[in-house]
Order: structure tokens, then C-alpha cells, then sequence
């Protein structure tokens, strides 16, 4: 078979895929939800040359398509890496003119961000009270998966060091509030949070004061299904909307009224 027949059998097969995951989607409800929309993603990233979203999983473009395609936005990316690689902010920045900041607490990858990101990019690891605590750094391997070494998932943990890959290092990092963070920088209710701090989701949501922020949407990581994540949520005033990949996406009630 001619090289070009190959590519053109190939191409029909993953768009084949690709509608036969759109399908899947109509139906589906639960957790699968999130290993569904990463396929369509990573579909959509080969077949579509004009498909700019860089998140893991289409967050970005799921909360794209949540606020229509609207400009001139606010986010806090909580957790944001090197402020591309997976970034579920990068697109919204860059394509829709938001604005907001980021926050890192690894010096490499905070350097990096700080390269290529207009927001602001601080040096700090969001927990559930002001302090300094001991951060994980994966140095080599999964290096998107650093975390707090208080609250990082031990079976998580145990999967990330398995990598043959693996390096890491030990931080002493500053540590702040969510709520300090977007007081302190002028953003008390952006419209958009992505929070993704290996397994600090939880106790940092515990102290969250949300009757002090009005916040849109969320996409908060939770790698092990924890459900303490959607009661918070849930009493809060929010209502689960999408999962992509781990992360679940909560939209505060009344939202789009």
C-alpha cells in the first residue's frame, strides 16, 4: 500500500474513534466520563491542525465552551507547572485574553513559567494555612506530579517513584492560602480556578472561605475519586459539570443566569 493510502486509512480510523468516543459521551455519566474526554482531546490535538488547547485532558476547552468562548476573563492557576506543558490556562491567556495569575512553587518550572506567561507567577504552594511546609519535588520522571510531602497520596506516591525514571528532592516551601492568594493579588472572585496540587485539593478547599469569593468554575484534580472533594463542593453552592481526566469541573449555581 502507497505510504499516502496508509496515512489516509489511518486518518479515517482514529476519526472513526473520535465519533465513536463523541457517542460514548451522549450517554456516559459517571466517573469514565474523565478517561473519555481525554481521548476526544488527544483525537482532536492529531486530526485538527487549528486545535490550540494544551491542557492533559480539554479542560481548557471545556471551560472555554462553558463561558461561550467569552474574552477578557480572570483565572488562578493553582498548581500551574511550567505555565504550558498540560496548562489548563495557557489557551485562555493566550487565545481569549484573560488575565489572572499563576502559582508555582518549584524554582525550574516557576522560572519557566515566569518565560512564557503574562500573568503574574508566584513562588508559593497552596495549602490549607499560611506556613512553610516540605514539598516533594519530582525532579526526573513525572515531574508535573510535585506536591506537599503532608498530604501527597502515599498510593499515588508509591506509582510516581515506581517510574524508573524517578529523581527527587525534598523543598522547604512558603506556603499560602487560596484565599490569600487571590485577595492579595487584586482577584478575590476570578471566573475560573484550576486547582491541581497532588492531593492538597482537599484541605485547601476545607479552608477556602467561599462566602468571600465568587468563583465560576473549577477544575480540581482528584486522582483517587476522594468524595470529601464533591461534599465541600456540593455545600458550597456548586454542581458537578464535566470530568476530564482526574480533574472534576464544579460551576457555582446560578452561573449562567
Amino acid at each position: 500500500m502507497h505510504p499516502d493510502q496508509r496515512i489516509a486509512q489511518a486518518t479515517a480510523e482514529l476519526r472513526a474513534v473520535l465519533n465513536d468516543t463523541v457517542d460514548e459521551l451522549k450517554t456516559e455519566r459517571t466517573r469514565r466520563r474523565g478517561g473519555l474526554q481525554r481521548r476526544l482531546h488527544e483525537l482532536r490535538r492529531m486530526l485538527d491542525p487549528g486545535y490550540a488547547y494544551t491542557s492533559q485532558a480539554g479542560q481548557d476547552a471545556v471551560v472555554d465552551r462553558i463561558f461561550g468562548g467569552r474574552r477578557g476573563l480572570t483565572f488562578a492557576d493553582i498548581g500551574g507547572y511550567d505555565g504550558v506543558t498540560g496548562s489548563n490556562t495557557f489557551f485562555l491567556e493566550q487565545r481569549r485574553g484573560w488575565t489572572g495569575l499563576l502559582v508555582e512553587p518549584v524554582p525550574a518550572q516557576l522560572a519557566l513559567a515566569r518565560m512564557v506567561r503574562r500573568c503574574d507567577c508566584l513562588p508559593y504552594a497552596v495549602a490549607g494555612a499560611d506556613g512553610e511546609a516540605e514539598f516533594l519535588e519530582v525532579a526526573e520522571g513525572y515531574t508535573q506530579m510535585s506536591g506537599l510531602a503532608g498530604s501527597y497520596d502515599s498510593g499515588l506516591l508509591a506509582q510516581v517513584r515506581a517510574d524508573p525514571r524517578h529523581k527527587e528532592r525534598t523543598l522547604h516551601v512558603e506556603t499560602r492560602t487560596l484565599s490569600r492568594l487571590l485577595t492579595e493579588a487584586g482577584l478575590p472572585n476570578p471566573d475560573f480556578v484550576s486547582l491541581d496540587i497532588e492531593g492538597g485539593e482537599e484541605a485547601a478547599l476545607a479552608a477556602f472561605p467561599f462566602e468571600r469569593h465568587r468563583i465560576g468554575v473549577w477544575a480540581i484534580e482528584n486522582n483517587t475519586g476522594a468524595p470529601a472533594i464533591g461534599r465541600i463542593m456540593r455545600a458550597a453552592g456548586h454542581d458537578l459539570v464535566e470530568f476530564c481526566g482526574p480533574d472534576e469541573l464544579w460551576m457555582r449555581r446560578g452561573l449562567s443566569e
